[in-house]
């Protein structure tokens, strides 16, 4: 008669793992984590494992957040699950658990290992959030370092309830998970300030780049300066020549003719055609004082240095009016005051050189020059009603058919080397507008004069 072989026993509870399968499984887990970094990565590796060691179905590791190191106003974040797979809204709505006194907080509240056989019927169950697993056997132990408590353990659903056993090596394991979550801690903290670091490295290397780009900017605006200085030194010393030459130099050759053509009529005797030589020479030496005096004051015109800006602005602009035909009209906002030389000359010039601009090249019937004064800055804007031009050409040198916009680019250098600001807004058609604004921090600030 054949026997038939015996039913299988049932299955119990899986057997406490010996200590050598301990000691085997943290130096398994030791030299897994030794090559992980991230702190979600050592967590991941060592739940799996203490899972495997204690027959939990599933688990979690939470780390504490909270302010000012007050847990309990602070909250549990699950940073590590095994064994459950919510969904992806689940574990966004429920992943941070305020620490209020329940079964699963009382680890960490009490800072103390908790085990129940069947947390579904423990009195201080709080109930569970939808679509979480039922819990019924539970074992909880807190993560500590330096005996800080910095978060928890949670197993559960063990076929046989916890055991003193199962708590010991979950606490093995929470002192070794806490040592390698500080390590993983701080290695996340060294490659943030790494690339904060190289961040700030960067942003120093891009702002030195810009500078040394502005100061190359400014070096090569500097040569235009110095070189315009010279281009303007040498152009006022021709003016000049060109005006003795043609001006002073011809009448007193005149003042000479007559004196001649006196000294010979008193030779001759005639007394008479004598004295008409020498009244026409004293008309041409009165000439000759009025042009030196009309040279003199464009070189630095003594009502700038009498009466301040506003005055010369006026006498400049009814000078252009007269030879031009231009009206020009000059007002003053603001309370002036008096400026230091170098300011007043500067400003002086570019109203000048503007104002001949729109005498001689600008087509125009208007040109209006507004200065204002305000604390610690001046402006002086010049516009016209003219046939304007494109702004884009205004700092080329240009050819002689372009001569109308010939020393705009030495207003703009004017200007920054007060440390100013220039803008300049035309477009053809529609007339031109000049601004320059200086400021005037440590100026006299003396009040001008009338004018």
């Amino acid at each position: 008669m054949t026997r038939l072989p015996e039913p299988p026993a049932p299955a119990g509870p899986p057997a406490f793992p010996e200590p050598r399968d301990q000691l085997d499984a943290l130096t398994s887990l030791v030299l897994e984590v030794s090559s992980q970094r991230g702190v979600g990565d050592v967590l991941d590796v060592a739940l799996r494992q203490c899972l495997s060691l204690t027959g939990s179905e599933f688990g979690f590791v939470g780390l504490i957040r909270a302010p000012d190191n007050d847990i309990a106003a602070g909250e549990l974040e699950i940073v590590a699950i095994h064994g459950f797979h919510p969904a992806p809204s689940f574990y966004f709505d429920h992943r941070v658990i305020p620490l209020r006194p329940n079964i699963f907080n009382r680890v960490i509240l009490e800072d103390r290992p908790v085990r129940t056989a069947d947390a579904a019927s423990d009195p201080q169950r709080v109930g569970q959030p939808p679509g979480h697993p039922l819990v019924q056997a539970f074992l909880g132990v807190p993560l500590r370092f330096d005996d800080v408590p910095i978060g928890m353990i949670g197993l559960a659903n063990r076929a046989a309830p916890y055991e003193v056993e199962h708590e010991r090596l979950a606490l093995t394991y929470a002192s070794l998970i806490a040592v390698l979550v500080h390590n993983a801690q701080l290695y996340e903290q060294l490659q943030q300030t790494n690339m904060w670091l190289e961040r700030l490295v960067e942003e120093r290397t891009r702002e030195l780049a810009q500078a040394r780009d502005a100061l190359a900017e400014k070096a090569s605006r500097l040569q235009a300066v110095l070189s315009d200085t010279v281009d303007a030194q040498e152009g006022e010393r021709r003016r000049i020549a060109e005006d003795v030459h043609d001006g002073i130099n011809q009448l007193l050759i005149g003042a000479m003719l007559e004196l001649t053509s006196g000294q010979h009529r008193v030779e001759a005797g005639q007394p008479d055609a004598a004295v008409t030589a020498l009244a026409s020479a004293r008309e041409i030496l009165a000439e000759v004082e009025t042009e030196i005096r009309r040279v003199v004051h464009d070189l630095h015109p003594p009502v700038l240095e009498g009466l301040g800006l506003t005055a010369a602005l006026r006498d400049v602009a009814d000078r252009v009016q007269a030879f031009s035909g231009v009206r020009c009209q000059v007002s003053v906002g603001g309370r002036p005051a008096r400026l230091a030389d170098r300011t007043e000359i500067s400003l002086y010039r570019i109203v000048q050189e503007a104002l001949q601009n729109v005498a001689m090249h600008a087509r125009a019937t208007r040109a209006d020059v507004r200065v204002d004064f305000t604390p610690g800055e001046v402006s002086v804007t010049v516009s016209d009603d003219g046939r304007g031009f494109d702004p884009s050409l205004a700092e080329r040198r240009f050819e002689p058919a372009d001569r109308r916009h010939l020393g705009l680019g030495s207003m703009r250098r004017r200007v920054e080397s007060l440390g100013g600001s220039w803008s300049l807004d035309s477009a053809p058609g529609r007339g031109t507008t000049l601004c320059a604004r200086i400021v005037i921090e440590g100026e006299t600030g003396q009040v001008a004069g009338p004018g």
